[in-house]
């Protein structure tokens, strides 16, 4: 596709190292795991987004929603698990595409 150069590398890679970095760190003053940033940005980068423009916007909207927490907070738990439920069945489909006779695959997919 033109992104990686002849030599397998990733040009002006240290920018979107850097803007997973300065992710990471805000995200931790807002109390949200390090590791979610990066699977984020790589979700975001394997979609399609590599101009940044999709992650400033994914900012933008996370910014607008702590306005909205209040209101979230209000829904009840049992309320959400039917929700849950569809999100499990939809990330189990993924399990079939493991190589669970291979000890390195299995491991880390159990681990993770």
């Amino acid at each position: 596709m033109g992104y990686v150069d002849e030599n397998g590398d990733f040009p002006k890679s240290k920018w979107a190292f850097s803007a997973d970095a300065i992710a990471t760190i805000v995200g931790a003053l807002f109390g949200l795991s390090p590791v979610t940033s990066y699977v984020e940005s790589g979700a975001g980068v394997e979609a399609g987004a590599r101009t940044g423009l999709c992650a400033v916007l994914t900012g933008f909207l996370f910014f607008i929603s702590i306005f909205f927490a209040p209101i979230i907070a209000s829904i009840p738990v049992w309320a959400t698990g039917g929700a849950l439920i569809i999100v499990g069945s939809l990330m189990a489909r993924s399990l079939t595409k493991i190589h669970w006779n291979r000890h390195s695959h299995a491991i880390s997919a159990f681990v993770t």
